[in-house]
């Protein structure tokens, strides 16, 4: 067994390949144990195309298809390209238009999927999917169809550590695939943690614990305030975990501590193909020569 494990988290990449290439990259190049996905993971904005003839317009404006790709590889908007007819009935029918999105966002995982085929090629690193709350719940049994199971309210094994995933949030405004009541999410998570030695632990939960430098939002008038959950600073602080490792409030990267354990949350900055990620290095403490415990080595925010 290694003395080291090395652990690069990221979230809320949101449909961008670029930051999605660039998180695969990064994983090589710090030649990390596990990359692990956060959630948030695909395309949440979506931008609809009228097609006529040969030319293209949206709400009524001529634009270059070629340059709405581009920048949808980049920003993670996706542009879905229709007649007015199929239009006019997509967006005045929510089921018709929950299926077109679905069906976009199939074709996304089946691309993304390939792409990390091709990038762990003579790789040594193992990948950790979780979703989040912009994630449409089809998505998971989706992934699994490729072979690749994600975590979503399950203990699973990193080597001798275990890591928690829970993708579902406390309510949000914006009434999104993966939200249930605070006190819910405390009960879910404590299940989990119960089964499990918390000092030997990685959580891996979307939705950042309240409080913190972590979960700070921004609202319309540009005023900051917490969001994150209770629940979950609650369990940090009773069950003392090795080290949370968070996402959801992109404009609230930082480290921190719930009494003796490490938080983190890496931000978002996808709509500019921007790379954010946590860099986790955890320890083993061995006393002749059998593991006595494990330590948080290092935690830093890189981006690119």
């Amino acid at each position: 067994m290694p003395l080291q494990t090395k652990i690069l988290f990221t979230s809320d990449i949101h449909g961008s390949e670029t930051a999605f290439r660039k998180s695969l990259n990064a994983a090589k190049m710090y030649d990390v144990n596990y990359l692990v996905y956060g959630g948030d993971m695909f395309s949440k904005d979506f931008i609809f195309v009228m097609r006529e003839g040969g030319d293209y317009y949206v709400d009524g404006k001529k634009v270059n298809l070629e340059a709405l790709q581009e920048n949808y590889m980049i920003t993670g908007r996706m542009p879905i390209i229709m007649s007015k007819e199929e239009l006019d009935f997509t967006l005045g029918n929510r089921e018709a238009l929950r299926k077109v999105v679905l069906e976009r966002l199939e074709a996304q995982v089946d691309r993304w999927v390939k792409i990390q085929r091709e990038k762990m090629e003579n790789s040594n690193f193992f990948v950790v999917w979780n979703l989040g709350n912009d994630d449409p719940l089809e998505l998971d049994s989706l992934l699994n169809s490729y072979g690749i199971e994600t975590c979503q309210g399950k203990v699973i094994e990193l080597g001798d550590l275990k890591m928690i995933c829970e993708g579902f949030v406390n309510p949000t405004p914006f009434q999104t695939y993966r939200e249930v009541p605070d006190s819910t999410l405390y009960i879910r998570l404590e299940r989990l943690i119960e089964k499990v030695n918390p000092k030997e632990t990685v959580l891996n939960v979307h939705v950042p614990p309240f409080n913190t430098k972590l979960d700070l939002a921004v609202n319309e008038r540009k005023e900051r305030s917490h969001v994150g959950s209770r629940s979950v600073h609650d369990l940090i602080q009773k069950y003392q975990p090795l080290v949370g490792l968070h996402g959801h409030i992109h404009e609230s990267p930082g480290v921190d501590k719930i009494g003796e354990t490490k938080i983190a949350n890496p931000g978002s900055e996808y709509q500019s193909g921007i790379f954010r990620g946590v860099l986790v290095v955890i320890e083993r403490q061995l006393e002749k020569g059998l593991l006595r415990s494990f330590k948080v080595k290092a935690i830093s925010l890189i981006h690119g």
